[in-house]
């Protein structure tokens, strides 16, 4: 089968023909339809997270297709099942597992960093818990699901038990995550939403989505953002981006006893210390999601579904999504297209 793989000392990917992996025990094999961009993509190639990735290796963690084998231990699913794949896969024993976390797992692997990933044809799944059967919905549309859902849904979640019809609530990033994080605030909240992004096409998108005031970041949003929530401030802040800048808007942004919910991976830091911040706000880093919240993300977007604007790519122009996505010219998510799904085996 055709992969792009991340290969040592390198930062581009290459095409390759590797073998098509067989599944055994518990495990199965997903026939891959799409597998989506994501900027943790960006920042792997970078060697932001080296000391995470085992080269070499075929990334791409956002995927979603239709189960083509099974292992013969592997049970509750059945080939030809569309399916979205977990991004996280724990051992299935400890602690953080069988407590339903299995994306903090100590020894757990994740593809397209620790494993192979999606940017291939086929991608071999441990075991059959961590794939979601997607019922109606197109495996092609339900690509974003494995992260940018899941991830958004996790911060919504975190957030959720301090807001009320009363409050405001600020989303920084309105690319594909913060736009799922706009969906899932309005289905599951009262709360005021506001979004901030550097792009005017991001911008327009937000309120596309339902934020009921979306801002550009010009260097002064914080006070057009103070205008419209008051002396009171914004109960939480979900940070899609992470940069210094975006950090500081957030403390800036949060009132008291509000919350602070970290996603974004651009390395910044927030200076901490007992008057820095408004009075008893928490911070908390958001790490994807769980299981169940993967299947919560299927049900909403079977009942309520959010049509992100999807930009393919077939497998050989794989560099060119990321090189698209670097340069902030994807509006809502870049997925990469097997040759399988070139051929027009799914949709």
């Amino acid at each position: 089968m055709r992969a792009a793989r991340l290969l040592p000392g390198t930062s581009l990917l290459t095409l390759a023909d590797v073998p098509q992996p067989q599944p055994v025990d518990d495990q199965v094999l997903v026939r891959v339809v799409g597998a989506g961009v994501c900027h943790s993509d960006l920042h792997v190639l970078d060697g932001d997270f080296e000391h995470l990735v085992q080269r070499p290796v075929t990334p791409g963690h956002e995927i979603a297709g239709v189960v083509h084998a099974l292992g013969p231990q592997a049970h509750g699913i059945d080939v030809g099942t569309p399916v979205v794949v977990m991004v996280g896969w724990g051992c299935g024993v400890c602690l953080w597992c069988t407590t339903g976390h299995e994306q903090l797992c100590r020894s757990g692997r994740e593809a397209g960093s620790t494993a192979d990933g999606g940017f291939a044809e086929f991608v071999l799944v441990p075991h059959a818990r961590h794939v979601v059967p997607l019922g109606s919905i197109a495996p092609l549309d339900a690509t974003p699901f494995g992260c940018a859902a899941l991830c958004a849904f996790a911060a919504v979640q975190r957030v959720l038990p301090w807001l009320s019809s009363s409050d405001c609530v600020t989303v920084i990033g309105a690319g594909g995550l913060g736009q799922y994080a706009i969906h899932y605030l309005r289905t599951l909240s009262d709360a005021r939403v506001i979004a901030v992004d550097r792009r005017d096409t991001a911008v327009a998108r937000a309120l596309d989505v339902g934020a009921h005031h979306a801002l550009l970041a010009d260097g002064v949003e914080a006070s057009a953002i103070a205008s419209l929530t008051g002396p009171e401030g914004c109960r939480a802040v979900i940070d899609f981006v992470g940069s210094d800048h975006t950090l500081t808007l957030a403390a800036t942004l949060a009132g008291t006893r509000g919350v602070i919910a970290l996603l974004g991976l651009a390395g910044g830091t927030l200076a901490y210390g007992f008057e820095s911040l408004a009075p008893e706000v928490t911070l908390t880093t958001v790490v994807a999601g769980t299981l169940a919240d993967l299947h919560n993300v299927v049900r909403l977007e079977q009942r309520d579904p959010l049509a992100i604007p999807l930009t393919t790519y077939p497998l050989d122009h794989v560099n060119r999504a990321l090189a698209d996505l670097r340069a902030g010219v994807i509006t809502g998510r870049a997925v990469v297209l097997p040759r399988s799904m070139e051929r027009g085996d799914d949709s």
